[in-house]
């Protein structure tokens, strides 16, 4: 099996098209982060940083004071950028970037793009928002096409998060934003982070002719997209690249104030609520079972009013708390006494542990104990036995952690991912640090625990 290195990803992702260092337009990019099961995407907050620096932007634009770019009408973060800040010329853009901090996303976590929408035009002739007319599409080049050779179950790559299958990497693919909507592939691979959860990306925007041909009306176009995680189940909320071809700062700053309208508030977004690690689970303990039942039929009954604290109790997303609520969350259940799902979302979130061979070191990523998370590295010391080496708490990450139960010196890991196969293992903690292999067995797929 040939894995992916993280190295070569990123070069060939930002060196596609980029032939010489281009000037850096005033623009924003867009931070990403991960929580538990989900993504998240925001501005870019980082002092000091290229595409960080929201003041600076809003006041080139001479936007009014307080102005946020986040369209009024759905609340979408809009990130403004300038065409003609590539070598390729005029009509063409390696911004936005996609960045994150150290530890914001998990080691080797494959981001994707997925378009969404219609590309919008600003028409500086009568200051007005449209479809953008068939004449003109953007591009956005550089994204790695996941074909059916890249491998992206964990279970198969030994517990990395994607690898290829022989004498294959994939190949470079594009989509188009038209004013009728998403034509090509509507999803491409960003990026994967670093060891260290670290990512930052460019690809490239092109503004052309629906025949290739480089080049459009001058104006401001609007395209959507989100972000979505091998490693979540939960995608980005969805937000807006607004491109400026050819605008003075003002005239753009016009188009981007016809999208936000009048300013409410000068404090920026808050970084969005974490949803419910699995649908129906509204204690948020990583599971459905019968007491989110329980708890869903009772708000039923109250007629509980629907708002921001019980979101997560409107599971058929109707807008109400009623018994279908229960019955849809009974259907999805993770625990006996409910239906086990059909279909569990496949995803690196169900596993939480890796055995590297080579190092002998156990990766335990989420261990739950009495109530806190932690994370944890074990040396093998022989064929039965391991010793801790590190410990730190964490938040919560994994849909099915391993569990510790202290009173016991249990250790109990529902799967390790070794040589393409899994294991669940359970292992007794002798003292001074020392963990004895008490039961091995291989199983077929994520164990699902039960009460």
């Amino acid at each position: 099996m040939l894995f992916y290195k993280a190295g070569y990803f990123c070069t060939l992702l930002i060196t596609i098209l980029w032939v010489s260092q281009p000037t850096h337009a005033q623009h924003l990019d867009i931070e990403v982060w991960g929580q538990g099961n989900a993504l998240f995407t925001g501005f870019c907050r980082t002092s000091g940083a290229a595409g960080c620096n929201l003041n600076e932007l809003t006041d080139t634009l001479a936007l009014p004071a307080g102005t946020l770019p986040v369209e009024a009408s759905t609340n979408k973060l809009i990130f403004p950028v300038d065409l003609g800040d590539l070598a390729g010329g005029d009509f063409s853009t390696r911004n936005p970037g996609f960045q994150s901090v150290r530890n914001a996303l998990l080691p080797n976590e494959l981001l994707s793009y997925r378009a969404l929408g219609r590309l919008k035009y600003w028409d500086p002739a009568v200051s007005s928002w449209t479809d953008a007319p068939q004449s003109v599409q953007i591009r956005l080049f550089g994204g790695l096409e996941a074909s059916a050779e890249i491998l992206s179950e964990y279970a198969q790559c030994a517990g990395q998060l994607l690898c290829f299958s022989e004498n294959s990497f994939g190949i470079d693919s594009s989509t188009v934003f038209t004013g009728t909507g998403i034509q090509g592939n509507p999803e491409l691979v960003v990026d994967i982070t670093s060891t260290g959860g670290i990512l930052h990306t460019h690809l490239s925007f092109f503004l052309e002719s629906p025949d290739g041909k480089t080049g459009g009306p001058s104006g401001a176009y609007l395209l959507e997209m989100q972000l979505i995680s091998n490693a979540r189940f939960f995608p980005s909320s969805p937000f807006l690249v607004l491109l400026n071809a050819g605008l003075e700062s003002r005239e753009f700053g016009t188009a981007l104030f016809a999208l936000t309208g009048e300013p409410a508030s000068g404090e920026l977004p808050r970084q969005p609520e974490l949803p419910v690690s699995i649908p129906g689970d509204v204690d948020l303990d990583g599971d459905v079972d019968r007491i989110d039942i329980a708890l869903i039929l009772l708000a039923a009954q109250n007629t509980e009013t629907l708002n921001a604290a019980n979101a997560a109790f409107d599971v058929d997303g109707d807008g109400l708390i009623t018994r279908a609520d229960a019955l849809l969350a009974k259907t999805l259940c993770t625990l006996r006494l409910c239906n086990i799902p059909v279909e569990a979302p496949a995803t690196a979130l169900n596993v939480a542990a890796t055995y590297d061979r080579t190092s002998g070191i156990l990766n335990l990523n989420d261990i739950h104990a009495d109530g806190t998370h932690y994370r944890a590295q074990l040396q093998r010391l022989n064929d039965h036995s391991f010793t801790l080496i590190t410990l730190q708490a964490d938040i919560p990450r994994y849909a099915t952690p391993a569990q510790y139960e202290a009173s016991t010196g249990t250790l109990e890991i529902p799967a390790i991912f070794i040589d393409g196969k899994s294991y669940r293992v359970s292992m007794k903690n002798t003292g001074e640090s020392t963990f004895l292999i008490t039961h091995l067995e291989e199983v077929n797929t994520v164990s699902i625990p039960t009460d």
